[in-house]
């Protein structure tokens, strides 16, 4: 079942695509759920081929539905056999070319078929805390910066470089790209919108002026190559926010203290050179005053062994052993209890006409006992807190504080409340001598005991007073008429 914006498919549908009869695959950790994918732009579905190769079929959103995707399909051919881009082997569905397909299946017009890639995204990495040993965080960031280098050296670029666009296999440390429609290159057609970065991945200037541009990855790849080699350390899984390392609302600011927790992690771990790298691109003002590509890869390849993890561990706290990266940690993102804090050497900057100075850091180590950073803003809060002090979001979720429940308007005073049973009637001696009593009322508060008839009796001397004034009102009047009438008579 099919429309023009969705592609709705089941397990083991076959989808016939120029002559070959494709399957769909299944979930491989939900039974009977089509293994469906959900991107930026569009959407992803395993397929089987006949010869049992894994691919993907992709289908955009109708805004992204353009002809030049034809043209990009083509331009990125050029590219297929770079490292890191196999995504870049597509075909391209048009009404032209696939006439059939897209009459069966409107929502592939301008689909795509590609090889479907092995691995898991940095996000899922991150967002599982799948923790992973220092020699996977080395291999994987080794491989990743020599494929960016490679890009920057051919004037190319990703340009959306984020944890949910990067496959990794921890094991074998192959790392490749994926959502490349809107790579930057010489020829390449300029896409609908320009990318602008993601969250936790975006430099500053990207916001207003984009990133469709030769530099376009220095940021983006920095954050996440010292995200992969930091992962290997329990600290920075412990503190991390949830979809990525840094939250949104700490970009580049000076006094973060996952930035610093992460440079100290890099200095100590592995080598002083990639914490000053991360410090350059952090304090950069655009993206070309981010180091290149190629001074991470060269730090990186000349790093040795990292620094066992045994000097990290207090001589009464032995360093305990890491969880199998195949597996998930757990909420504490496999925190090994008893360390000390990460002592931190950093080297001085060295001055540079084409980037500004960061600012000096200090040599004292962060002290992270007993404390929790806020996930949405990375501010400082105690362990015992439940919402950040600075921003009120709920440490942990990322849902704001709730608003607090106003008090309950009291009811109107002629409303009794029915949340409480009213009083039982209250037996009143009555006054049958109606024509003694001018007024008759009940007083009193119904809470405190019930209602109480009050009686006001007629006052005698009141009602002499007033047969007296009544009749000299009529005498009154009859000397009036008399005077008249003896006037009348005396004129006639």
């Amino acid at each position: 079942m099919s429309s023009q914006a969705h592609l709705r498919v089941e397990v083991n549908q076959s989808i016939v695509i120029s002559g070959l009869s494709y399957r769909v695959a299944e979930h491989p950790a939900l039974a009977g759920i089509p293994y469906v994918q959900r991107g930026g732009r569009g959407f992803v579905i395993q397929l089987i081929a006949p010869n049992a190769d894994r691919m993907a079929l992709k289908y955009f959103k109708l805004k992204y539905r353009v002809p030049d995707l034809v043209k990009v399909a083509e331009a990125l051919r050029q590219f297929a056999d770079l490292k890191g881009l196999r995504a870049a082997q597509r075909t391209v569905f048009t009404k032209q070319t696939h006439a059939e397909l897209i009459a069966a299946y409107p929502a592939l017009d301008y689909g795509m078929l590609m090889p479907w890639l092995p691995g898991v995204t940095w996000y899922d990495v991150i967002n599982m805390r799948i923790p992973l040993t220092a020699a996977e965080g080395m291999l994987l960031a080794r491989n990743f910066a020599a494929i960016m280098a490679n890009f920057e050296a051919r004037k190319i670029a990703h340009c959306d470089i984020a944890g949910a666009n990067v496959l990794v296999e921890r094991k074998s440390g192959q790392v490749e790209l994926v959502d490349i429609e809107e790579m930057y290159a010489p020829n390449m057609p300029t896409p609908v919108e320009l990318p602008i970065g993601q969250d936790g991945y975006q430099h500053m200037a990207s916001r207003q002026h984009g990133q469709w541009c030769a530099e376009g990855d220095r940021f983006g790849a920095a954050i996440l190559i010292a995200e992969m080699l930091g992962w290997t350390h329990p600290k920075i899984r412990q503190f991390s926010a949830d979809e990525h390392y840094f939250a949104t609302a700490e970009m580049q600011d000076p006094s973060s203290t996952r930035y610093k927790l992460l440079c100290e992690v890099l200095a100590e771990r592995f080598s002083p050179k990639l914490a000053e790298l991360l410090r350059a691109a952090w304090h950069s003002r655009t993206l070309a005053e981010c180091p290149p590509l190629t001074e991470w890869q060269q730090a990186l390849e000349a790093l040795s062994e990292p620094v066992s993890a045994r000097s990290e561990a207090t001589p009464q706290q032995p360093l305990q052993p890491s969880q199998s990266a195949s597996m998930p940690s757990g909420s504490v993102g496999g925190v090994v209890s008893g360390r000390r804090a990460i002592s931190v050497h950093m080297p001085s900057e060295a001055n540079s006409a084409q980037r500004p100075v960061p600012a000096p850091q200090s040599n004292e180590s962060l002290k992270l006992e007993g404390v929790k950073l806020c996930r949405n803003c990375g501010a400082l809060n105690s362990a015992q807190e439940q919402f950040c002090a600075r921003c009120g979001f709920y440490i942990g979720t990322g849902a704001r504080r709730p608003p607090p429940k106003p008090a309950p308007a009291p009811p109107p005073a002629s409303v009794v409340s029915l949340s409480k049973p009213a009083p039982p009637p209250q037996a009143v001696a009555l006054n049958r001598n109606l024509s003694e009593i001018i007024t008759a009322r009940r007083v009193g508060d119904p809470k405190g005991g019930g209602m109480v008839r009050v009686e006001a009796a007629k006052p005698r001397g009141e009602q002499v007073e007033a047969n007296i004034g009544s009749t000299i009102v009529v005498g009154t009047i009859l000397l009036i008429l008399f005077v008249v009438i003896i006037l009348v008579v005396a004129a006639g």
